[in-house]
């Protein structure tokens, strides 16, 4: 039955590693290599193309998340036994679940709604602008603060999974 548990934490971490670590390499290589090598419209467009491709892993991964996470649960409390549960872990398990719930709202604001309202904006702009029109600011402002609170909320769930797995 090991095996068995090992393998849904070995899922757990690799969804992890996928979702946050995509996101870490857009925002830490990707977009700084587009600013500094294209226009605004196409970076924005290009970006768009990227992030739809990689939409359905984010899903996916935020699904083997959800429910690998329950396991991890079961697994972690060994809900057999009448031991009580250390708040520590109920304090850090309750912080962790609850960044888990706000990263999947803010990928899904993402997602759905800033990112087809930017797209819509500059879907007959010419590629090649120099500078972005002031009517579509606005929204690129929105995409950047939401896709930085995505990643902040990324590093504070991995720090919530460290500290439970230290029983902090």
């Amino acid at each position: 039955m090991e095996i068995f548990w090992l393998l849904v934490l070995w899922l757990h971490v690799i969804a992890a590693v996928v979702w946050v670590g995509g996101n870490l390499i857009l925002a830490m290589v990707i977009v700084p290599y587009f600013r500094q090598n294209l226009p605004p419209v196409q970076r924005i467009q290009l970006l768009m193309q990227i992030g739809k491709r990689f939409e359905p892993v984010v899903w996916g991964c935020i699904g083997v998340l959800f429910f690998t996470g329950i396991g991890n649960i079961f697994y972690a409390l060994d809900l057999t036994s009448l031991a009580p549960i250390p708040n520590a872990f109920m304090r850090t398990f309750i912080i962790k679940i609850g960044l888990f719930f706000l990263l999947v709202i803010l990928t899904a604001l993402h997602s759905m709604l800033f990112a087809p309202r930017l797209a819509a904006a500059i879907e007959t702009l010419d590629p090649t602008l120099e500078e972005l029109p002031p009517e579509v600011k606005p929204l690129r402002s929105q995409m950047s603060i939401v896709s930085s609170l995505m990643g902040v909320v990324s590093l504070l769930i991995l720090l919530a999974a460290v500290a439970l797995r230290m029983g902090i």
